[in-house]
C-alpha cells in the first residue's frame, strides 16, 4: 500500500499528501494505473481524519494526478503535477526566500486598522452590544440585513432585507448556496479558468463540474447555450465583473444573453460580485437580468477588510428559507460583532470612502503594472487589483512560477485555476493588493519583467 512520508512537509496535512503523491510518482515509486488506498485506509496509517484525505485526493485529481472510477476507488494518472506552492490560492507565510507575496487576491490594507479601532470603541459603549453576543436564527439581524439591502439597491436588486442572509465570507456563502440548491451528481457550470475554491466545494458535495469556454468579455454564450443543450447544469457560477483570474468585465448585453440562457433551461446562477466595488461603471448584475434564479454574492473581505470575515447572499424570496436553513447547518450565524461593523461602515459613508481610496491605489499600482511590464502580454482593468500575465514562447507557467519563487516573489500558474485539462493556456495571475507597499509592488514587479526575458532553464522541459 502506498503510504507518503509526510512528517518533514509544511502546510496543511491534505496538501503533504498531495505534493508526497507527485514527488512519488515522479521518482517512479508509483506508476499510472496503481490503485491508492481508501479514504478510511490511508486516514488510519497516517493518523488523520478520512476528511483530510478527501481533500488530499481531490486536490490530487485537480493537479491531474489520479482519477476516481466510483466503486472502484482511486487510481494513478500519472505526472508530476504542479507542486503545492504553486498550485495553493490561499496565503503562505512569507519567508526569508519568499517576501513579496502576489499570489492572494486581497485589498490593499489602507486605514481600516484605526477606524475599525475608533468603531469597535463605539460599539463598546452601545446599549445594544448584548444583542451582538446572542445567537441569531434568522441569517442576521433584520438591522445588519437591512443595511445590507439598502446598499444593494445601488445596483438594481430589490431592496427587502427578507431576501438577505449574512454568511461568514463570499466562500461560505458559495457553499451554502450550493449545499441549499444542489444534490450529488449535479453538474455545475463554470468559466474555464476560475476561482479555484469552485473545484473543492464541488468536488467536497459530489458534484460535477464543467468549465466554459470564455473570451475577453467573459462566459461566450453560446458555449453556455450547448452544454445546456446537451448536459443541462443545476447552477451557473460566474464573476461577470474583474473575472478572476482574467480580469474580464462582462458588458451588459453579454450578461442579458447569459441570463435568459439561463432561465431558459431553469439554470440558477451564483453571481459572484467581490471584485465589482472596484470599477465604478460597471454593468449591472447578472442577478438583475434574472432575479427569479439569481443567488447574488459578495463580501466585506475584500472592500472593507478580510478579517471581517461577513459575506452576504441576496437570494430569490422562493429559496430563502433553504438558504436560511443550510446556513444555520453549517455554522449558525456570521457574528453578530462584525456585522455590526460592517453596518456601521455602510451606513456612514466609511465604505465608501474605502472604495474611493481602493479605486485609486489599485489604479496607481496598474500603472506601475503598465510601466515595469510595458512589453508583456497582459489582460487586466485600470482599477484591478489582479492581472493576467501570458508567458512569452520560452516559459511554460509553472516553470515561470518556480523560477521567480527563487527570487523572492509568490504569484500563480494558469493551471490553478483550470477547470479540468479542457485548456493549455500559459499565463500566471499577478494580485497587486496583498503587499504593503508600493516599493514592495515595484520591486515584485521589476523581478518578473526581469525573468521574462530569460530564457527557461533547460532542466525545467524534462518531467
Amino acid at each position: 500500500m502506498w503510504l507518503p512520508e509526510i512528517e518533514d512537509r509544511h502546510g496543511p496535512r491534505y496538501i503533504a499528501i498531495s505534493d508526497a503523491l507527485a514527488d512519488d510518482i515522479q521518482a517512479g515509486n508509483v506508476t499510472a494505473g496503481d490503485r491508492l488506498p481508501t479514504h478510511r485506509e490511508l486516514a488510519y496509517q497516517l493518523g488523520v481524519t478520512v476528511g483530510t484525505v478527501s481533500r488530499a485526493y481531490a486536490e490530487a485529481e485537480r493537479r491531474g494526478l489520479t482519477y476516481g472510477e466510483v466503486g472502484r476507488g482511486t487510481y494513478v494518472q500519472g505526472g508530476s503535477g504542479p507542486t503545492s506552492n504553486e498550485t495553493a490560492f490561499f496565503r503562505t507565510e512569507n519567508t526569508e526566500g519568499n517576501k513579496i507575496d502576489f499570489g492572494l487576491n486581497m485589498p490593499a490594507a489602507g486605514e481600516r486598522a484605526s477606524v475599525l479601532s475608533e468603531t469597535l470603541q463605539d460599539i463598546a459603549r452601545s446599549p445594544h452590544l448584548d444583542d451582538y453576543l446572542a445567537y441569531q436564527t434568522e441569517g442576521g439581524l433584520f438591522s445588519h440585513r437591512t443595511a445590507i439591502a439598502n446598499w444593494l439597491e445601488q445596483y438594481g436588486l430589490v431592496n427587502n432585507p427578507e431576501q438577505i442572509v449574512i454568511s461568514n465570507g463570499a466562500q461560505h456563502a458559495l457553499t451554502v448556496v450550493l449545499m441549499a440548491m444542489t444534490s450529488p451528481g449535479d453538474l455545475v457550470a463554470a468559466e474555464n479558468y476560475t476561482y479555484p475554491a469552485i473545484q473543492g466545494l464541488t468536488q467536497q458535495l459530489g458534484l460535477k463540474i464543467a468549465g466554459l469556454e470564455i473570451d475577453e468579455l467573459g462566459i461566450i454564450p453560446g458555449a453556455f447555450e450547448r452544454l445546456c443543450q446537451t448536459r443541462p447544469p443545476k447552477m451557473l457560477y460566474c464573476l461577470p465583473t474583474l473575472q478572476n483570474p482574467t480580469t474580464a468585465v462582462m458588458p451588459e448585453e453579454r450578461r442579458q444573453e447569459i441570463a435568459a440562457i439561463a432561465q431558459h433551461y431553469s439554470v440558477m446562477i451564483m453571481d459572484d460580485d467581490v471584485y465589482g466595488y472596484l470599477v465604478e461603471d460597471a454593468p449591472p448584475p447578472l442577478s438583475v437580468f434574472a432575479p427569479k434564479n439569481s443567488f447574488f454574492i459578495s463580501s466585506a473581505s475584500k472592500f472593507l477588510a478580510p478579517g471581517l470575515r461577513i459575506g452576504f447572499i441576496h437570494s430569490p424570496a422562493q429559496h430563502i428559507d433553504k438558504i436560511r436553513s443550510t446556513l444555520q447547518l453549517t455554522t449558525w450565524m456570521a457574528a453578530p460583532l462584525m456585522a455590526e461593523v460592517e453596518k456601521r461602515w455602510l451606513e456612514d459613508g466609511t465604505a465608501d470612502r474605502f472604495i474611493k481610496w481602493h479605486r485609486a491605489e489599485a489604479q496607481f499600482r496598474q500603472k506601475q503594472v503598465s510601466r515595469i511590464l510595458q512589453d508583456a502580454e497582459i489582460s487586466t482593468h485600470p482599477s484591478s487589483y489582479h492581472l493576467w500575465l501570458k508567458m512569452p514562447p520560452q516559459w511554460r507557467a509553472e516553470n515561470f512560477v518556480s523560477r521567480v519563487a527563487e527570487k523572492g516573489v509568490t504569484i500563480l500558474p494558469s493551471s490553478t485555476f483550470a477547470i479540468g485539462s479542457a485548456s493549455s493556456v500559459e499565463a500566471v495571475r499577478i494580485c497587486l493588493g496583498s503587499p504593503a507597499s508600493r516599493e514592495e509592488v515595484e520591486a515584485g514587479l521589476t523581478i518578473i519583467a526581469e525573468t521574462l526575458d530569460e530564457a527557461q532553464p533547460p532542466s525545467s522541459n524534462v518531467f
